[in-house]
Parts: C-alpha cells; structure tokens; sequence
C-alpha cells in the first residue's frame, strides 16, 4: 500500500486545523504541519492530534509548501489547507487508490463555503485543484498567494470534494482580500504608477462584473455579492498598495 504525507500550512487555524486533522484519518500516514508564528493554539492541537509540527518563518505560500514537501516521510502528498477537510466521497476515493495503487497526480473539486453556506457560484466550484502529488514530479511555483502546482504529467481526476470553509463571516473575507492583496503587490512593486493605474481602473470593475454576472455571482444572492465585491476589493489592493 502506497503511504501518503499530508502537508498543511497554518497560522493562526486554531478553529479548524483539528477537523482538517480528524478528516485525514485513515487517508495519510502522517501529517506535516508547517506554522509561520501562530498565537493561538494551533500548534497544540495539531501536536495532540500526532502531526509533526514545524515552525517557519513566512515566505510565500508556494515557498512554504515546497519547504513541508522536503520534510514529508513518503513521497506522495497530499496538499490541504487548515480550512479544509475530504468529504466522505473523496476519502473513500483516496484510500481505494492506496489500495490500487497511486501514480503521478490527482486533482479534486473544491466546494466553497461562506457563513456556512456552500456557494456553486463565482468561479467557486468546481474550483479544481491539484493536490494529491508525487514530488519526485512536482514543484509549487514561486507566487506569495494564489501559487500553483506545477506537474510533469497530467493529473487525474479524483471524486468526491474537498470541503472549504473559506469564511465564518464576510469581516474575515474582507481580511484575507486586504491580506492577499497586500502580498500580491510585493511582486509588483517597481512597476510604473500608470500602469497600476490603469490596472485599478479597468481589472477592479472587470473582476466584479466576471464574478457577478458572468459566473452568475447573482444566483447565490447575498453571498455572490459579497464574494464579488471582495474580489474585487483584492484586486484594487494588489495594484494599490504596489503604487505606495
């Protein structure tokens, strides 16, 4: 039977990271846990439910999780964030591929929720994602936020979802908008000011618009309006904070 480490990167999750934890049972045969300076109680709860926790200081998301993939026992990987947890469906896909036999990469749907919701709209499901790996072919890309698994092989489609409770509330999404913001704007700093103007002044409208009409942000009332808004809000704060 192949063996599978997960990886999960934290600050500060001490709300979730034990259901992330208790989700993962009989799915990996360790857990990897890699805190850039939590005060709360994060690190004790993942330590009471058996993950090794390693503390490092914050260099991007991408950075972070390429760093806990070299700390992994096994090769094959499972990305997951704090926030997260398998759904009954996708733990039993995982563990039926242990028991067939994992190779090369896997990619799941994610479904969103907000003030404990599920929200289909937005862009926010299926919102695909890359995360069962084997690093002898994969690599996270450099980003600060928003990074990316980079492949040799295409991956293959796993059933089932991987829940994700991005928000107890729309105060912690405007947050992590300001917050993902300002760490995608490090990466344009030293661009010229017209050209981030003109970023502010066509994408903001144009990431709103995309989130609200075209991917039908409307049909999940209050909640679709939020989202939109707030991504729009990331994207005014990126080219923003880059001009300052």
């Amino acid at each position: 039977m192949t063996k599978i480490s997960a990886l999960i990167i934290t600050h500060n999750e001490a709300k979730h990271i034990g259901a992330c934890i208790d989700s993962l049972a009989g799915v990996t045969d360790e857990v990897v846990v890699i805190d850039s300076g939590s005060d709360d109680e994060t690190l004790s709860i993942a330590r009471a439910k058996g993950a090794k926790v390693i503390e490092k200081k914050f260099e991007g998301f991408g950075a972070q999780k390429n760093y806990g993939t070299a700390q992994a026992a096994n090769d094959y990987i499972l990305s997951i964030d704090a926030d997260e947890a398998l759904s009954a469906e996708l733990h039993e896909s995982i563990t039926g591929l242990k028991q067939s036999g994992i190779s090369g990469s896997y990619y799941v749907n994610r479904l969103n929720h907000i003030a404990g919701k599920a929200v289909r709209s937005c862009g926010w499901y299926p919102d695909t994602r890359t995360r069962l790996y084997d690093r002898r072919k994969a690599h996270w890309d450099d980003k600060t936020v928003h990074e990316e698994l980079i492949t040799i092989e295409k991956p293959t489609f796993l059933s089932g979802d991987l829940l994700h409770f991005s928000y107890d509330n729309y105060a912690e999404m405007k947050v992590r908008a300001d917050r993902y913001g300002k760490l995608a704007a490090a990466s344009l700093k030293g661009k010229g000011t017209f050209y981030l103007v003109l970023k502010i002044v066509l994408n903001t409208p144009a990431k709103f618009l995309k989130s609200y009409i075209l991917q039908q942000g409307f049909t999940d009332g209050y909640a679709g309006w939020m989202i939109s808004r707030y991504k729009a809000r990331e994207t005014f704060m990126k080219y923003y904070l880059a001009i300052k």
